[in-house]
């Protein structure tokens, strides 16, 4: 039986988790038409099935491929995150190499420092008023994603509309408008990656890029043009909205809470902890979508090669049989398995980087804003089912 499922209702979207519940509870897996694909709610299921090498993450030769698609896929071709073994292998390798923990080390005290700036133009607001993910969460990643690929600052601009136009695209209740813009903001942002290669060839910088573009230049069998290209763009995509919307969904879910504030700024080594409880509690990709590329029967489902399915990692990071007490926001919750940056083949590349930007901000934030506090407002999210996020947080401090 199909169950009462709307993903556009603008209560669902304001608040998704009871619906979730009702899922895991009466439906944990049903095919869902207007998606074509079948909806998987429970931990265990996302878990188990993420892990599963029958199912990737594209189709070779995809049938549905139209005009608009065809021209999007060609900045996600090479991608890592569409990529199976081997293919996969090798340039998860070569990202192993040049993207290395010395350099996300060397990342983390220009993380701190941006942090500090940041906060010490919020202290010159006479109105100790500010709108905490604009004016705070959201420089940090694009700043760092910018350093991380080398771009110049008099560029920097462009990137987070390119990374908010390019996202539109995995929406399944997307417009045409909405695949339009995605294709022009990628399109640019590759004409633009292609553009800096001979520059960077010219005078190589310490950045990821150079590095990436010096491993292309002596094997491009290893790495080739688009493949460099193309990471390039998924790093600021996933760099970025993962961060930026963790800290405004996790701060509104923290400061929400001022005991759990008050006792972070008590006992600083509950960050780690804190951080791990904020992506999981309001996960800002709520969902993703895998396919089965070869017959594959789960649980007296059967599903044959080109069966499409949804992921819903919110709905397993509340899930009881794994959560104790899932709709409490515990920064002390240990253990957290939660898989806000997915899991198997396609775990997140990024996410000691994005740990560390996350637990310095948080820090930062601790110190210097000891007062701050949310401001009565209407907490509105922007209308989307894959990526949730709020459209600001208005704070004092």
């Amino acid at each position: 039986m199909t169950p009462s499922f709307d993903p556009t209702d603008l209560a669902f979207l304001a608040n998704p988790y009871p619906t979730y519940r009702r899922l895991r509870e009466e439906s944990p897996i049903f095919f869902f038409e207007k998606w074509g694909a079948y909806v998987l709610t429970r931990y265990d299921d996302v878990n188990t099935l993420l892990r599963d090498r029958r199912l990737g993450r594209v189709l070779e030769n995809h049938p549905r491929w139209g005009e608009y698609e065809w021209q999007f896929e060609q900045t996600r071709l090479g991608s890592i995150l569409e990529l199976e073994p081997p293919d996969h292998t090798r340039i998860k390798e070569v990202f192993h190499q040049t993207f290395t923990p010395k350099r996300v080390r060397e990342l983390s005290g220009k993380i701190h420092a941006l942090c500090e700036r940041l906060v010490d133009e919020l202290l010159k607001r006479p109105s100790r008023q500010a709108d905490l993910i604009h004016d705070f969460a959201q420089p940090i990643p694009v700043t760092v994603i910018a350093d991380l690929l080398g771009i110049p600052e008099a560029d920097r601009h462009h990137l987070v509309p390119w990374s908010k136009g390019i996202i539109g695209w995995f929406e399944p209740e997307r417009t045409k408008a909405m695949e339009a813009e995605a294709i022009r903001c990628a399109q640019e942002f590759a004409a633009y990656l292609r553009a800096m290669i001979p520059l960077k060839r010219q005078q190589p910088g310490d950045d990821l890029f150079s590095a990436m573009l010096q491993v292309h230049d002596r094997e491009p069998e290893r790495l080739s043009e688009q493949e460099l290209v193309n990471n390039c763009i998924l790093l600021l995509n996933a760099g970025h909205e993962a961060v930026v919307n963790v800290m405004g969904n996790g701060m509104k879910a923290l400061l929400s809470h001022p005991e759990a504030y008050a006792r972070l700024k008590a006992d600083p080594s509950l960050i780690p902890s804190a951080v791990e409880e904020m992506m999981r509690y309001d996960t800002p990709l709520q969902f993703f979508e895998r396919y089965v590329l070869e017959p594959l029967e789960y649980k007296g489902w059967r599903w044959e090669r080109g069966t499409k399915l949804v992921l819903y990692y919110a709905s397993a990071n509340h899930d009881p049989a794994v959560f104790a007490d899932p709709e409490a926001f515990d920064i002390t919750r240990n253990p957290n398995p939660h898989l806000a940056f997915g899991a198997g083949l396609h775990y997140c590349i990024g996410a000691p980087l994005a740990r560390v930007e996350l637990q310095t901000a948080l820090r930062v934030l601790l110190e210097r804003l000891p007062e701050l506090r949310l401001l009565p407002q209407e907490f509105k999210y922007q209308p989307k089912n894959v990526f949730r996020y709020l459209e600001g947080l208005k704070v004092a401090y």
